[in-house]
C-alpha cells in the first residue's frame, strides 16, 4: 500500500501554520510605523512568521520548514502588495514580489524547522536511524550550498553545481522515494540559499552604486533559482538510490 507523504493531522497543522504568518506582518507593521527598532523588525520579518508556523506545525522538522517557506511566500506577497500600493508608480508589484519572494522564503523556512525543532524538543528519542540519515545528507547538502559562498569568486560558470550537488546528496540520503527526495531537497536548498545569500546581502546593504545593485540583483536571482536546484537535484537523488519506491 502506497503511504501518504503527510497524514490527515500533518495537512490540518501545516494549513493551521499559516497562521504563523501574522508574526512577519506584524513584525513589519510595527516596524514600518516606527514601533520596532530596525533590527528587532528584520529578525521578525526574516524568522518570526516561519518560527510561528513551525510551532503550530506537528511532525517532523522538515515539515515545519515547509509550513515556514510557504508562510515566507505569503508574507512576501503581501507586504509586496503593501510596498507597491505606497511607492513611485514606476515600481511594481512584481519588482516587489521577487525581491521579497527571494528573501523571505529561505529565511522563514529556516525559522519554521527551528518553531517544530522547539515543539519537538522533549521528545528526542523518537527519531530513528532512517531519519537521522535523511538529516546527516540534509545537513551536508547545507553545507555545500552555502560553503560554496566562500568561494563564489572561483566558480564561474559554475555557480549553479552548489544547490544541484547539495540537493542531491539531501535526496540520495533520504531514501528511494521521489517524494522523499523532493522534500529533503527541496528543504537542503532553502537552508543553504538562506547561509549563501548572506554575504550579498550585507554587500547590498553596506555598498553603494553599482556594486549594491549588482548585489541585490544577484541575491534576486539565486535566491529564487537555488531552491528549485536543489529540488529537482534532490528528485534525482532519491531515483537514482537502490530500494523500493513505495511503502
Amino acid at each position: 500500500m502506497v503511504k501518504a507523504p503527510y497524514g490527515i493531522a500533518e495537512r490540518r497543522s501545516l494549513l493551521r501554520g499559516g497562521s504563523g504568518c501574522t508574526g512577519g506582518r506584524c513584525g513589519f507593521f510595527l516596524g514600518w510605523l516606527g514601533l520596532l527598532s530596525a533590527p528587532i523588525m528584520t529578525v521578525a520579518l526574516l524568522f518570526g512568521g516561519g518560527f510561528i508556523a513551525g510551532l503550530f506545525t506537528r511532525g517532523r522538522v522538515r515539515d515545519g520548514a515547509v509550513a515556514g517557506a510557504v508562510c515566507g511566500v505569503l508574507v512576501a506577497l503581501i507586504v509586496a502588495s503593501l510596498m507597491a500600493f505606497v511607492s513611485p508608480a514606476d515600481m511594481t508589484f512584481g519588482f516587489y514580489a521577487l525581491i521579497f519572494t527571494a528573501l523571505l522564503l529561505p529565511y522563514n523556512a529556516v525559522g519554521g524547522a527551528a518553531g517544530t525543532a522547539v515543539r519537538n524538543g522533549v521528545r528526542r528519542g523518537t527519531a530513528g536511524p532512517g531519519e537521522r540519515r535523511r538529516w546527516l545528507g540534509i545537513g551536508i547538502g547545507t553545507a555545500v550550498i552555502g560553503g560554496s559562498s566562500l568561494v563564489i569568486a572561483f566558480l564561474g560558470p559554475l555557480i549553479l553545481a552548489p544547490p544541484l550537488v547539495g540537493g542531491f546528496i539531501a535526496g540520495y540520503s533520504a531514501g528511494p522515494r521521489p517524494g522523499d527526495g523532493l522534500e529533503a531537497g527541496l528543504v537542503a536548498g532553502l537552508f543553504g540559499t538562506g547561509i549563501f545569500l548572506i554575504p550579498f546581502l550585507w554587500t547590498a546593504s553596506h555598498a553603494t552604486g553599482f556594486v549594491a545593485g549588482l548585489a541585490g540583483m544577484v541575491a534576486i536571482a539565486l535566491g529564487l533559482l537555488f531552491p528549485l536546484l536543489g529540488t529537482a537535484a534532490g528528485v534525482a537523488g532519491a531515483v537514482v538510490r537502490p530500494g523500493p519506491r513505495d511503502g
